[in-house]
């Protein structure tokens, strides 16, 4: 019975995440999770807490098992289906082995806080909080599946995002957890009052987000565009052929900055045909234009701006996805190099943001960038007054893929208070202004001009500045809960006596 309540917890919580069905879930969805870790040994503890978040990896990233067995070995033929299946696994296990450690120090520590309401609900939250972010550490460091990404939608709860972040709120998401769940045990009606309890949550949500100002349009513009190029046709292809693709829509814009998506051209543009044309049209329509491409300079996954004076890369990313556009940890896994990309990056210098004449000062990221908070926040310390994501997506079949990507466009929005425009190659393009609100998007999987209004801000929020206190916090209280003596022996000892 108890792996049934641990198999329910994480169907629950992978479908309160992005794409799925209801954010709400996540409010009472580990609930389960706590019932199914009653009365089990350190052992049987730090097994489930492996399960819980294995389960709940497999069912809410499902999405990359085709891009594994499907679509990398059709592009690059450089390792069979049956490898990519193999990799998908492994992957889960990497991501679930930090819920080993929860499972472990939860085992630990409940027998000290145990009957201690409130110590024991921060110390569950602060536990559970500390694990996800140290899941989000090192080379192989990854965000997908945070509990707060379930919330990306209650506009009102976000408010809280620029003072304690992403963590803070799945910190606050588990303390309810814990909350309601004790309150079950103690409960003859318990299904009424968590319902109560998840009304009143949302409602609150809802009536905040009505306080908030009004959108607003800004002075300068710039167009989003939305290529939808599929991988086979882009790697497939030369550089001119792809341009011509794009030289027609072009055409047809004036006086404006472009935007496109990520990894538009496979060649440097700086020392090709493709760049030449694009400089010509450039002077003639007297546009600035902004794209993806490899540089030859590393290589790096680089963006380029083309003006009427000229090529140059102005941004190189920094953060590379494990695997795909950097080996991590060679030693350990060295084997696995056969899952690159086009090739191997070196990583690009810095956060520096991009001064556009006639435009506020831009904080250019590229794809996987914005699963982190980091970038964002030393854009914005170092003067990004808008923020725009460039990315390719064009990878994933599923639409679930491309929704859990731009939910983090809308925390890293409201986290600086900054609008956030992603430019995507098969979607979501779309528009987050500084209050976590999505204004507009595009069709996915289809081309198409998204016009962006800009609003440039200055001010620094708390959380840019400070970053993930709240972790803190959760180290401290992980540490009380640990050391606090066992109350099980206190009172042997006290019937002894």
């Amino acid at each position: 019975m108890s792996f049934l309540f641990l198999a329910l917890s994480s169907v629950l919580t992978a479908l309160a995440m992005p794409g799925f069905l209801f954010g709400f879930f996540v409010w009472f969805s580990l609930i389960f999770l706590f019932i199914a870790l009653e009365n089990k040994s350190v052992l049987e503890s730090t097994l489930y807490g492996f399960l819980y978040f294995f389960f709940f990896s497999a069912i809410n990233l499902y999405w990359v098992l085709p891009v594994l067995v499907e679509n990398l070995p059709r592009t690059f033929s450089r390792f069979p289906s049956w490898l990519g299946f193999f990799v998908f696994v492994l992957m889960l296990v990497i991501e679930a082995l930090p819920f080993a450690l929860f499972g472990l120090l939860y085992a630990i520590g409940k027998r000290s806080v145990e009957n201690r309401i409130w110590l024991d609900a921060f110390f569950v939250a602060s536990l559970y909080t500390l694990v996800d972010y140290l899941r989000g550490l090192g080379e192989m460091g990854f965000t997908g599946g945070t509990l707060a990404d379930a919330l990306y939608r209650e506009v009102g709860l976000l408010q809280l995002a620029p003072i304690l972040g992403s963590y803070g709120l799945t910190f606050l998401i588990v303390l309810v957890n814990r909350l309601l769940y004790t309150m079950m045990k103690k409960s003859s009606r318990p299904i009424e009052r968590v319902a109560l309890a998840v009304l009143l949550i949302v409602l609150v949500s809802r009536s905040v987000e009505n306080f908030l100002p009004l959108p607003q349009d800004g002075e300068t513009k710039l167009v989003a565009l939305q290529t939808h190029v599929t991988p086979e046709e882009k790697y497939r292809s030369s550089s001119m052929e792809l341009y011509s693709k794009l030289e027609g829509h072009l055409e047809k814009l004036g006086n404006v900055l472009v935007v496109l998506p990520e990894d538009v051209f496979p060649s440097d543009p700086t020392r090709d045909e493709v760049g030449e044309n694009l400089h010509k049209l450039a002077s003639e329509k007297n546009l600035k234009i902004v794209l993806g491409a490899v540089s030859r300079e590393g290589p790096k996954n680089s963006l380029f701006l083309i003006d009427e004076w000229g090529i140059r890369r102005i941004y190189s990313k920094v953060r590379l996805f494990p695997f795909v556009e950097m080996l991590p940890y060679e030693r350990i896994f060295g084997a696995f190099n056969f899952l690159r990309g086009l090739a191997y990056f070196q990583p690009g210098e810095a956060f520096s943001p991009v001064k556009v004449e006639g435009y506020p000062s831009i904080g250019f990221q590229i794809c996987f960038e914005s699963y982190f908070s980091e970038p964002s926040r030393k854009l914005v310390v170092n003067g990004a007054e808008v923020l725009i994501v460039c990315t390719n997506d064009g990878w994933f079949a599923y639409n679930i893929a491309l929704m859990q990507h731009f939910s983090k466009a809308v925390f890293r929005a409201v986290e600086t208070r900054r609008q956030l425009v992603q430019v995507s190659n098969a979607g979501i393009t779309g528009v987050v202004d500084p209050y976590g609100r999505i204004v507009k998007v595009s069709p996915v999987r289809m081309y198409d001009a998204l016009e962006v209004s800009l609003i440039p801000r200055e001010e620094i929020t708390f959380y840019t500045r400070y970053g993930d206190l709240v972790v803190w916090f959760c180290v401290g209280f992980v540490l009380l809960g640990l050391l606090l003596p066992d109350q099980r022996r206190i009172r042997v000892r006290r019937i002894w006596r």
